[in-house]
């Protein structure tokens, strides 16, 4: 007869239940999969405006903010005494020789004019007497034209034709104005904008793709690649969904992001250009190491079902057995395993605490312990004294034997405070670099300067490895008179300060006076 039951069966349960856990997580594992790519994606995008906006505010802003700066300057020396008709008309030769002082200020402008209200103007570098040069009328250029149109602010002219180079070029410009509001001229600088986009090769951006800066039209005022200079690099209507201030803008057509940050005067934007396909990639490459771990741990659910099936039959079998010959091996009880668990979890906790309030250099222990004791001695009101301890030359001796000497010097400074104060249960922290605090109770006071005395005698008298070293340490003391920390720190502070400057090599109390 068949004993067998189904309803003893615990092999289809486990099964059934692992299977509905691997389902559920596969489940659960295409969602965060799928969320996690929407947003290491938006991360992307994130970390991108960042990069445009460092690009224009770190490096387009300060060249723009660099210039104008510079030109706000000279037009303000062009406009008193009549400086400008006098560099234009009175004394040219002179004239040239201040505008030329002006342009090594501006590795940045490849020229600069200035020009009367009449027309009359110097150029630096002065071009070459030709035909051509004679016939050059200033009245004719943007920068001149424009010049009672631009108050008294500086402007940016839109790309041009240069007469003496024929390249295209911008100029930034603005109207000397006498102190009485008289229109005198025009002083222009001339970008050497190949020059300035020269800085972008240089740049490192976070993810693959192109960076430069455009002109409101579109067209590249600043490249890399000289070659692309006032070409057609961004539709009209892509820029017209740039609005001022900063963001991205889509391009389904040709599936591609414009990052950009937009400036009011000059109206040039930044962009960052990134292949829709590149973001892409990046989000299947991250998503695919996380479709692997999902895997892997669907592989290791599996397996532990497989196991969980396997050891729970053997424990029953062994059940069964044990009870069928009373054959019980004792296993360790519940309560002591738990109990060693208990004293386990404390000794970690107890290392990890005294990790957070010990200096690893100097075994002392640190600022933190050191603001939490002191904190909890005027929170209830004992009494007690603090010492400041700095080390004197600190400095020279790390500049003379190197920082790893200077280690040893505090960490054998620490070791004789340590072996001097502790055994009369003095605390001592390392309060900062090459600063000491040390903090005595009521039963201490009395005994606080015989044992910094010993301390800084043992120091004095130590002898050194390096040859030549000599390490001394200068103090200051006070009692805590109910006065905020802040008040007793700043005093006995003081006192170090002065027994600096009374040679070193010495404690003195506060100065009471």
């Amino acid at each position: 007869m068949n004993i067998h039951s189904k309803n003893l069966s615990f092999t289809r349960p486990i099964l059934v239940s692992f299977a509905g856990l691997l389902v559920g997580f596969i489940l659960i594992a295409v969602l965060v999969t799928l969320n996690q790519r929407k947003d290491i994606i938006e991360d992307y995008h994130q970390i991108n405006r960042n990069f445009t906006h460092n690009l224009a505010v770190n490096y387009t802003a300060s060249i723009l903010s660099e210039n104008d700066y510079i030109l706000d300057r000279a037009v303000r020396f062009f406009a008193s005494n009549d400086e400008l008709n006098k560099t234009v008309n009175v004394n040219r030769e002179q004239g040239l020789r201040q505008i030329m002082q002006l342009q090594t200020l501006m590795p940045r402008v490849s020229s600069i004019s200035i020009a009367d209200a009449e027309g009359h103007y110097l150029r630096a570098p002065q071009v070459k007497a030709t035909a051509e040069s004679q016939s050059f009328d200033p009245k004719t250029r943007p920068w001149f034209i424009h010049q009672a149109d631009s108050s008294i602010l500086s402007r940016y002219t839109d790309a041009y034709t240069d007469y003496f180079t024929h390249q295209q070029t911008i100029t930034l410009y603005r109207p000397v104005v006498s102190p009485n509001g008289v229109l005198r001229g025009t002083l222009a600088f001339h970008l050497d904008l190949a020059l300035m986009g020269s800085t972008l090769r240089k740049m490192q951006s976070p993810v693959q793709g192109q960076y430069y800066v455009v002109n409101r039209a579109g067209e590249a005022v600043l490249h890399p690649d000289t070659g692309e200079l006032f070409r057609q690099l961004v539709s009209p209507s892509l820029m017209a969904k740039m609005t001022n201030g900063e963001g991205a803008v889509y391009d389904k057509q040709t599936d591609t992001w414009f990052y950009y940050y937009s400036f009011t005067n000059p109206d040039w934007f930044v962009i960052f250009k990134v292949s829709g396909e590149t973001l892409s990639e990046l989000a299947r490459h991250e998503s695919i190491i996380v479709a692997w771990g999902f895997a892997l741990a669907a592989i290791l659910i599996v397996l532990f079902g497989l196991y969980l099936r396997h050891t729970s039959r053997t424990v029953l079998m062994n059940i069964i057995s044990a009870i069928n010959t009373g054959d019980i091996k004792q296993a360790p009880k519940l309560e002591a395993t738990l109990s060693k668990a208990i004293i386990s979890n404390k000794e970690r906790e107890l290392t990890w605490a005294r990790q957070a309030t010990i200096d690893a250099l100097t075994g002392c222990k640190n600022r933190r312990a050191f603001d939490s004791e002191v904190g909890e001695l005027l929170s209830n009101g004992q009494p007690f004294a603090l010492a400041l301890v700095d080390i004197d030359n600190f400095k020279k001796i790390n500049d003379t034997w190197g920082h790893l000497s200077g280690d040893i010097v505090l960490r054998n400074v620490a070791r004789e405070g340590l072996q001097v104060l502790k055994p009369h249960g003095v605390s001592l922290y390392r309060y900062g670099g090459e600063e000491f605090a040390a903090v005595f109770t009521n039963e201490t006071v009395a005994a606080a300067f015989e044992l910094l005395d010993e301390w800084r005698e043992k120091v004095a008298t130590r002898s050194w490895r390096e040859e030549g070293l000599y390490v001394t340490f200068s103090g200051g003391f006070g009692e805590w008179h109910m006065e905020p920390l802040e008040q007793l720190v700043a005093s006995v502070d003081a006192a170090l300060y002065r027994a600096k400057q009374q040679g070193k090599n010495r404690v003195l109390p506060v100065d009471t006076m």
